[in-house]
């Protein structure tokens, strides 16, 4: 039998693809993993990595192995779960668009925390500079055809919800302009917008086959809880998710500014690598924000009177 801690070794190192981050995993010296893997090659008399100047990646039978280990561990895993009495710290790694992140995900997170105590959860909201082919992220949140996430066929892209780009403002700005009636009557209002997404508006009025006026004099703001905030004291009018603007649309603090769902449609998706979905914190992440997802009903959104 190969010594169990090599194993270990060997996985963490195979899923990095690199032994620093391995070590840094681990909380040991970069040398102890590449000792461990030495240990592990020369007990089954193969080679599992190829090793380059300062870098190293699985070759084939690598590749095999560790898709074989990682199942020997997550049972492992599971036995240490049903019959252990102190079960390990275990960390879950996820990047998220921070709209979803901040506005969506956040307030649900303690049902996640109160099922799973022992899973430390870190959140990066920085999608975009996240390393595709790097495991210091175990789970992605985006939007379908945005930058951030593996690209298939590396990656497993899963639907969470899908809805429309939404104009939304407080009840008092509607009250003292009146409530439009069709997209060019937005001409002249204050426009808000998130300074991640500075193509909302200008998507949702070709949507509408509007002239998109002039947005040098819109509102930005680089947190979408700003936008949001702004909307609600009646800055003007905000583009965004109705996922991300929920609590304020069901207490009526900020209200849809048109009565239909006309808009660019935007699909929110669950991305994870085979790797990642081996680890049983992973998927119990991923049972969990599915139930919480199907329960996203596309509840009356409030309109302007």
């Amino acid at each position: 039998m190969p010594p169990l801690e090599c194993l270990r070794y060997f996985e963490t190192a195979a899923r990095h693809e690199s032994f620093v981050r391995a070590a840094r995993e681990l909380g040991v010296t970069p040398a102890a993993v590449s000792y461990r893997i030495n240990v592990l090659e020369e007990h089954l008399g193969q080679v599992l990595f190829e090793r380059r100047r300062r870098a190293v990646s699985l070759n084939p039978r690598g590749r095999a192995c560790l898709r074989d280990v990682q199942r020997v561990l997550a049972e492992i895993g599971l036995i240490n779960e049903r019959y252990g009495s102190d079960r390990p710290s275990r960390r879950l790694s996820i990047a998220a668009v921070e709209p979803i992140a901040e506005r969506w995900l956040m307030p649900r997170l303690a049902g996640f925390a109160a099922l799973e105590p022992d899973i430390a959860i870190e959140i990066d909201t920085d999608v975009a500079g996240t390393d595709p082919k790097g495991v210091d992220v175990d789970l992605w949140i985006t939007y379908a055809g945005e930058v951030g996430a593996p690209p298939a066929p590396e990656a497993q892209h899963e639907t969470l919800f899908e809805e429309t780009l939404l104009p939304t403002c407080s009840p008092a700005l509607i009250a003292q302009r009146s409530r439009p009636s069709r997209a060019a009557d937005l001409h002249g209002w204050p426009l808000l917008f998130h300074l991640d997404r500075r193509t909302d508006w200008q998507n949702w009025f070709s949507v509408h086959q509007t002239m998109v006026p002039d947005l040098t004099r819109a509102s930005g703001f680089s947190l979408f809880s700003m936008v949001v905030q702004a909307a609600v004291e009646g800055m003007g009018v905000a583009i965004g998710s109705p996922s991300a603007m929920e609590r304020e649309l069901r207490r009526g603090s900020l209200v849809a500014v048109f009565d239909d769902d006309v808009g660019p449609r935007m699909t929110c998706c669950l991305v994870s690598t085979a790797a990642s979905r081996s680890r049983t914190e992973v998927r119990a992440f991923r049972d969990w924000i599915f139930k919480e997802s199907s329960a996203l009903r596309a509840e009356p959104v409030a309109e302007a009177p």
